[in-house]
């Protein structure tokens, strides 16, 4: 079966998380710090856990605020901390028809909730008459003994034991059939009615829940006598070490054998087998090993007799970086590998589990470097969810794939009385909450707007939008505008271009556009100096407005042009007479408003929508600076 959606109330700070849609392969429940993602983990795990014994306490587990009120009201054992609906696959179709016969199962989903008391009950459409036909067929029952029996399973055999039916000579059925129809009840419905044992059935194919984070990291130093114990599967540490050398096929008595070359060989075999395991994901340094060494303590004979006898007493887990050229104690390494090696340890104890795993990871890859983390993303997607179900908790963008927003779920608190809420609409959440997404979003538009050369790298959305405009103008008359080739950039500001460049530059073909201001260029001419950009691939607006510096883009427009374009966005008469000057039109602009020209946005959002009308009113001397702007940009492509 396959987990499809799923639903948490009244547990802990989530009074109705809403339905939780769960995706085929991987659901990533985004969220920001204590915003109810790990309490939803927590109840999801219980629905169907690798630790049978786990369960809900109302005192540890229910809303502190509703506890006393629901207690008093006698709600709290009958209310339902989680419900989960999985997909029934072909696979457990066969499996029911096997016991029941075909046409039986008349539902597609399969619905289980687990109480606060312990109670579990199922939502599932049988069909108990048929089920009954069926048996009749398969033994082929006599229509005398079906006709003493009810429609269902259970209270036909119920009907049968009542009633004593005992068997005479006129009767079509022997005292056998009686027998064999009762043992065949017995066989498939145990203390069941049908619809109760197709249940059993059902719940026996569930995949398991498997739930990890950080407590249950491997330590680096084990006591050997403890390995001993009798831990629950992926509780602590200690159960991730005694999964740890169940994948290398042996135990801490085999690691511990007195005789040298055996315990050797065995310490050997799982270093190499748990190294293999780990560096065929780990990318961040392959150059590491795993060494497992044993270290004894000496403790006094217990012979009455003077002396000491030397006695294997911990487990060490070591790591060899054959880089640097040493070794170090497991608890040392990075907090990242340290969770990666422990998780691999812990999952591989129930990775082949017959009817599939769940797997719940909390914050994974937390600590480890984003690029590892996205490492981390593609083993998920590319080794866990081809043979389990991910669910995963994250606030990381690193760990969110922008091309799968889909699967992502919000997971926000909305205050005390409405607790945490899961929900696909992006629109109904916080700034906060949606901060995971909006980095993911961007950190990949970035990656693929720089992907190749011809990037040229201007101020703001204004240089963008004048560019893109008058390019387009001078297309339609035949003249030079930026080669299709050119992808324009806005760094949004001139103060973040040389940052920008630096960032970029590095390893892409770049091309800059400034305003005339000397501290960017500086800065800029500095990048070149340094072989990080090339000088002759750096413009200043100054070399193309005709002796106007510093200048701005505005003032590669005719100044009647641009007024014009000013008085129509703004809804003022400035005329070139009342702007006088000869420095940049924007300070002519505020001097005559008194006050600065700050919204540079505004008259390019005008010709950008007026564009049919305003742009073939341009002139010639605003078409020939742009020209030149264009030419000599263009003669910079690679």
């Amino acid at each position: 079966m396959r987990l499809i959606s799923a639903r948490v109330t009244n547990f802990r700070n989530v009074v109705d998380s809403e339905e939780i849609v769960i995706d085929p392969e991987v659901t990533c429940l985004v969220g920001k710090n204590e915003s109810g993602k790990t309490a939803l983990l927590s109840a999801l795990y219980r629905v169907h856990p690798v630790h049978e014994a786990t369960t809900f306490e109302p005192a540890k587990d229910y809303p502190r605020w509703k506890l006393s009120k629901d207690r008093r009201e006698q709600l709290v054992d009958d209310a339902i901390p989680v419900s989960a609906v999985f997909a029934i696959e072909d696979a457990d179709r066969t499996a029911i028809a096997e016991v029941f016969g075909e046409g039986v199962l008349l539902s597609d989903t399969f619905g289980l909730q687990r109480t606060y008391g312990g109670e579990v009950t199922c939502t599932l459409d049988v069909d108990p008459t048929r089920a009954t036909k069926n048996l009749f067929t398969t033994l082929k029952t006599p229509a005398s003994l079906q006709a003493e029996f009810e429609d269902d399973l259970l209270m036909g055999n119920v009907a049968l034991k009542s009633r004593k039916l005992t068997h005479t000579e006129d009767d079509e059925w022997a005292a056998e059939d009686l027998t064999g129809l009762q043992t065949e009840l017995a066989t498939r419905l145990g203390s069941n009615n049908t619809n109760g044992a197709v249940q059993a059935l059902l719940i026996a194919r569930l995949p398991k829940f498997f739930y990890f984070a950080d407590y249950q990291s491997l330590p680096g130093r084990i006591d050997i006598d403890k390995l001993q114990g009798e831990e629950t599967p992926g509780e602590t540490g200690m159960q991730t070490a005694r999964a740890l050398l169940k994948l290398a096929s042996t135990d801490a008595a085999s690691l511990t054998d007195e005789d040298f070359e055996d315990r050797k060989a065995e310490l050997e075999t799982v270093s190499n087998e748990i190294t293999q395991e780990v560096l065929t994901f780990w990318k961040q340094n392959e150059d590491l090993s795993i060494q497992i060494d044993i270290d004894k303590v000496t403790v006094p004979n217990q012979n009455g007799y003077n002396g000491a006898t030397a006695v294997a007493k911990y487990l060490d887990i070591r790591v060899r970086d054959a880089r640097h050229g040493f070794t170090n104690n497991f608890d040392q390494r990075s907090s990242g590998f340290r969770w990666f090696f422990s998780f691999l340890a812990a999952f591989s104890e129930f990775r082949d589990y017959e009817h599939g795993v769940v797997v719940l990871l909390d914050e994974p890859a937390l600590t480890l470097h984003g690029r590892a983390q996205a490492d981390f993303l593609n083993y998920i997607d590319e080794r866990l969810a081809a043979s389990t179900q991910v669910i995963f908790t994250t606030h990381s963008p690193f760990m969110v794939d922008p091309t799968k927003l889909d699967r992502v779920r919000i997971i926000e608190d909305r205050g005390a009385r409405l607790g945490s809420v899961a929900t696909q609409e992006v629109m109904a959440v916080g700034v906060d909450s949606l901060f995971p997404l909006q980095a993911a979003l961007g950190y990949d538009i970035a990656q693929n707007l720089f992907i190749g050369p011809n990037n040229l790298v201007v101020e703001g959305t204004s240089d963008y939008t004048y560019l893109w405009l008058l390019s387009e103008r001078l297309s339609a008359l035949d003249r030079e505008g930026l080669d299709a080739a050119w992808r324009v950039l806005p760094a949004g500001g001139a103060a973040n271009i040389p940052s920008f460049v630096a960032l970029m530059g590095q390893t892409l073909d770049v091309t800059t556009l400034i305003d005339g201001g000397p501290s960017a260029q500086t800065k800029l001419h500095n990048l070149a100096d340094r072989g990080l950009l090339q000088k002759k691939r750096i413009f200043v607006t100054d070399q193309f407005t005709d002796g106007i510096s510093p200048s701005d883009i505005e003032d590669l427009f005719d100044p009647k042009d641009y007024l014009h374009l000013y008085n129509l966005t703004f809804g003022t008469k400035l005329t070139k007479t009342s702007i006088p000057g000869r420095d940049r039109i924007v300070a002519r602009i505020g001097r005559a408003v008194g006050a600065p020209f700050v919204d540079h946005g505004a008259p390019a959002d005008y010709l950008l929508r007026h564009r049919q009308v305003q742009l073939p009113k341009l002139n010639d001397l605003t078409l020939n600076r742009f020209e030149n702007l264009f030419r000599a940009i263009n003669k910079t492509l690679i």
